[in-house]
């Protein structure tokens, strides 16, 4: 019994302190993001001031990582640790547009995308956007339960302005773009400047933009979506892709861009909720 309880007292003091060197890394990363120089404008408050609110917390929500609950807690230590890689990428890069995406649907990749957002406006002056970039599935708008437009597809038509489409939080530091409704093919909405051009835009007020994109294999949309971006993350459900689908993916990526991969595995310890590895 004396040797079970000394046992289990290692391993509590080498969680305590992993914790601790996570916090600290993620402090010093904070720091180095506020000295490095501005390569945008400073945010601009002003025009988020007017943006519609949303609540989240209900329906299909139920599965964000909105509370300290022990069936949450190795879901939520597991978004942490990405976002410590991701915040380590951008210290050294100054990467700002992430899109996260997978080789087929139902790996999970809309679920890391919100989590991951919720996880970075934990943090002080860590101002995210959240954007819908799947227009066919709209699985993240879905998670917010508020009308979809206007959203993404309606300023990348020219009808309504940025801050019109992009929706405040009752998450400190969070905003959401919904998919919005698509009236043409959502390819096309991709093709010239304005993605580009708002992009560029949402850079100027936000530390870091996610963008929920659809599948890469047999959609035209993600290489269009990505092309303007600065990083991807690659969502991948451990024991659910087969190798051949997987080296086909990997092959259309652009490596320069190719943050890293996570490894998405259901665990029953967990319920569930997604634990994630890191490749990176």
């Amino acid at each position: 019994m004396s040797k079970f309880f000394n046992e289990t007292q290692k391993a509590h003091q080498w969680a305590q302190q992993k914790l601790v060197n996570q916090d600290l890394d993620v402090r010093q990363m904070l720091e180095s993001l506020k000295q490095a120089p501005a390569i945008n404008p400073p945010p601009a408050q002003a025009s988020l001031d007017h943006c519609r609110q949303v609540t989240l917390g209900n329906g299909n929500a139920t599965r964000l990582v909105l509370r300290q609950d022990d069936s949450l807690n190795a879901a939520l230590e597991a978004y942490r640790g990405l976002r410590t890689k991701l915040m380590r990428a951008q210290s050294k890069s100054g990467l700002r547009s992430i899109v996260i995406t997978s080789s087929l649907p139902g790996e999970g990749k809309t679920l890391t995308t919100m989590n991951l957002g919720l996880c970075y406006a934990q943090l002080p002056q860590q101002r995210v956007l959240v954007i819908d970039g799947d227009m066919r599935t709209r699985g993240l708008t879905s998670m917010i339960d508020h009308p979809s437009s206007p959203g993404l597809a309606e300023i990348l038509s020219g009808d309504v302005a940025h801050d019109e489409a992009i929706v405040a939080t009752n998450q400190k530091n969070l905003f959401i773009l919904p998919a919005g409704t698509v009236s043409s093919p959502s390819p096309e909405l991709f093709i010239g400047t304005r993605w580009q051009e708002f992009l560029g835009h949402c850079s100027e007020m936000f530390k870091v933009i996610l963008i929920d994109a659809p599948p890469i294999l047999h959609l035209a949309d993600f290489e269009l979506i990505s092309a303007a971006c600065d990083g991807i993350v690659m969502v991948v459900r451990a024991h659910h892709g087969q190798r051949e689908t997987l080296q086909k993916t990997a092959s259309t990526l652009d490596t320069k861009k190719l943050l890293g991969v996570v490894f998405n595995a259901t665990d029953v310890s967990v319920k569930d909720y997604d634990v994630h590895e890191y490749g990176y």
